[in-house]
């Protein structure tokens, strides 16, 4: 039997538009007893809205694109960071009866070609310079609700992207964050810290650079003197080897890399935790079990997820929202970084 909306409305003794508003969660005006059982007839017979005939019948598709930026390279969807980003948006958009088109963005070709070939309800982009934001999110009509994760500014730019209509951003307290980790780090002794992360340039308004601004004033709240030849990116891990004698730590800017830095050691069979101290940062779901076990900043991936798509709904049902939204860190100690009597002439 081919089941569809009218089969599950006349099951129910319901209309059509009452089986879409418990489908699509808007059910302030049907009664706990009818959710129950249309939601019951509904996984009776496994039923899958057809979200072709609803965008034809009502001009809405259900579809949000998630859009990963990047330059130079392709995203890396087996970082765990983007994987549980994903898995916190997919969560919300199942609830809620929408569907996910995920695409890598590289150039603004590409933001035009995947509006040509899909109707979209909304996007959340992930990881956009803001050197990159204005000449992408003009691309997207301005009545298309758009939600920025981790895209960061300088505080004029931010007053001006304030007053764009439909344009919606969430990122975490990456600078604060960057603090509390070197902080902790000192705290425990060490004074030669290195700084580890993906390519950036700094002084560049990004996730990266606002951890790096972190780490460099937790040095300057110990007095201690800025060493730009402790500061390597993911292509120098051969760097570090040779000079691993002038680190007792390291801060790396995501656990990803921090745990690709310690198999890389481990490889050389120049890995040792009593002399190399490591933290990183997202406390991604492989960090607790990580030898010695990662301790980390936990910005939880998968809540930021949630949180974005969360934002955007609320944008479509043009319900008030929060333009910035900003989530918080935890330190959560584990067993990488150890704690160390302090150099005596410091």
């Amino acid at each position: 039997m081919k089941v569809n909306l009218k089969t599950i409305a006349d099951e129910a003794g319901v209309s059509m538009t009452t089986v879409t508003n418990v489908i699509k969660q808007r059910t302030d005006r049907v009664s706990k007893e009818k959710i129950e059982l249309i939601e019951g007839i509904i996984r009776k017979y496994n039923y899958v809205p057809n979200m072709n005939a609803r965008s034809l019948s009502n001009s809405s598709s259900n579809l949000i694109g998630l859009l990963y930026h990047s330059v130079g390279e392709k995203i890396n969807f087996s970082d765990p960071f983007v994987s549980e980003v994903l898995a916190g948006i997919e969560e919300r958009t199942k609830d809620l009866g929408y569907f996910i088109l995920v695409y890598n963005i590289q150039t603004i070709e590409d933001v035009i070609a995947v509006q040509k070939n899909w109707k979209f309800e909304g996007f959340i982009f992930v990881g956009v310079l803001a050197k990159k934001f204005d000449e992408i999110q003009r691309e997207i009509p301005e009545e298309t609700p758009v939600v920025f994760v981790d895209t960061h500014f300088s505080n004029s730019m931010k007053d001006k992207v304030a007053k764009l209509p439909q344009r919606f951003f969430i990122s975490s307290a990456d600078e604060k964050v960057g603090y509390d980790a070197t902080r902790y780090v000192l705290e425990q002794g060490h004074r030669n810290i290195g700084f580890l992360s993906f390519n950036f340039d700094v002084g560049e308004a990004g996730v990266i650079n606002e951890r790096f601004t972190g780490y460099l004033r937790a040095l300057k709240k110990y007095d201690l003197q800025y060493n730009k030849e402790l500061i390597f990116t993911d292509q120098e891990f051969g760097k570090i080897a040779k000079n691993l004698d002038k680190l007792t730590a390291l801060v790396i800017s995501s656990d990803f890399l921090a745990v690709k830095f310690i198999h890389y050691l481990k490889k050389k069979g120049l890995f040792n935790e009593d002399k190399l101290s490591v933290i990183g940062f997202d406390d991604v779901s492989y960090a607790k079990f990580l030898e010695p076990a990662l301790t980390t900043i936990r910005l939880n991936p998968k809540n930021k997820g949630i949180t974005a798509f969360n934002v955007l709904y609320k944008a479509i049902q043009n319900e008030p929202v929060d333009k910035f939204i900003t989530l918080p860190g935890e330190l959560v100690v584990r067993e990488s970084v150890i704690k160390i009597n302090p150099p005596q002439n410091l």
